[in-house]
């Protein structure tokens, strides 16, 4: 019930999870939603995390859910083939999270983020770099990282996908690995941004929800598509994006020489092959956004290319 922490389970994956509505909760508008990822248990638990968010949910007006995860241990880290299992298992639970979360409550899809401290960056970086049509932002809190974890998200990330990391100026825990993530992120072309606190090991849940509000305020949420149109005409395809804030233009360039300025074309292709088919949006401030996504016609699988970022950016200084 709204105002309420409830320990649920979803019927999918038959995961369980700490949810927590505004006692201010309205369904008739969409609301945001914070999944937030506990690190090594006992000395961190999704119980713990439900109960720092759910303040905060409750203050800043957001849904905050803190699922039971496998994957987040930070000491006796299994070897990657196990690792990478676990953290497949938790992907599946935070995806059916969200999907049972949708059922019962009416969600903000242009804003759901996904955070976890210490362990918990293990399932951030892992499901949140997978999904970025899902979350629209990431924040790593101090967290664990190992590089061989992360290699299967390579050929689904975002490189326009902001990944906060966040860490201690005396944290001999994770400081280094915080170092490392970033160095990764940067070396692969996404979107890293980076604050140092003062202190050790600490949570911090509030910086990363004020990340969150900047990332609203300052980086557009810009996910395009491309569908088959029918098994019976393999060349046709469906070109659809979500964008937040909304779009006051479109120009879609197919690859083919052929152009569209609506919303949601349909392209038939000549021929068969792969193409880079690069969209541009005009916002209503008058800004220009370009993404690109690699499509093979006629079986449909796309990608996102690639585009670089500035490799010095800083959260703290934007």
């Amino acid at each position: 019930m709204p105002g309420e922490i409830q320990r649920l389970r979803e019927p999918v994956e038959g995961g369980e999870y700490f949810l927590y509505v505004p006692s201010r909760y309205d369904a008739k508008q969409a609301w945001p939603v914070v999944v937030t990822c506990h690190g090594t248990e006992p000395w961190d638990t999704a119980d713990r995390q439900i109960k720092e968010w759910a303040d905060l949910g409750e203050n800043k007006r957001f849904i905050a859910a803190a699922p039971f995860l496998k994957g987040t241990r930070g000491d006796f880290i299994p070897r990657p083939p196990e690792q990478i299992e676990l953290q497949e298992r938790d992907e599946r639970t935070i995806l059916a999270v969200l999907d049972h979360i949708r059922a019962g409550y009416n969600v903000a899809e242009d804003r759901i983020f996904l955070t976890g401290w210490s362990g918990g960056g293990f399932a951030v970086l892992f499901t949140g770099l997978r999904h970025p049509e899902v979350f629209r932002a990431l924040a790593v809190r101090q967290g664990t990282f190992d590089a061989r974890f992360v290699r299967p998200c390579l050929p689904l990330a975002d490189p326009h996908q902001p990944v906060y990391v966040l860490y201690g100026t005396l944290d001999i825990l994770t400081k280094d690995q915080s170092k490392k993530c970033l160095r990764w992120l940067r070396e692969n072309r996404l979107f890293a941004l980076e604050e140092e606190t003062v202190g050790s090991h600490r949570r911090h849940p509030e910086l990363a929800y004020q990340f969150f509000r900047r990332c609203i305020r300052q980086y557009p949420w810009i996910q395009p598509a491309a569908y088959r149109v029918a098994p019976e005409d393999p060349l046709s395809v469906q070109f659809r994006v979500r964008c937040s804030p909304a779009a006051e233009a479109y120009l879609w360039r197919f690859g083919d020489e052929q152009y569209s300025r609506e919303p949601a074309p349909i392209h038939r292709y000549a021929q068969p092959g792969r193409y880079e088919v690069k969209l541009t949006v005009r916002l209503e401030d008058d800004r220009q956004h370009a993404r690109s996504l690699l499509i093979d016609v006629p079986t449909g699988r796309t990608t996102s290319s690639e585009h670089r970022f500035p490799s010095d950016a800083k959260a703290g200084s934007e």
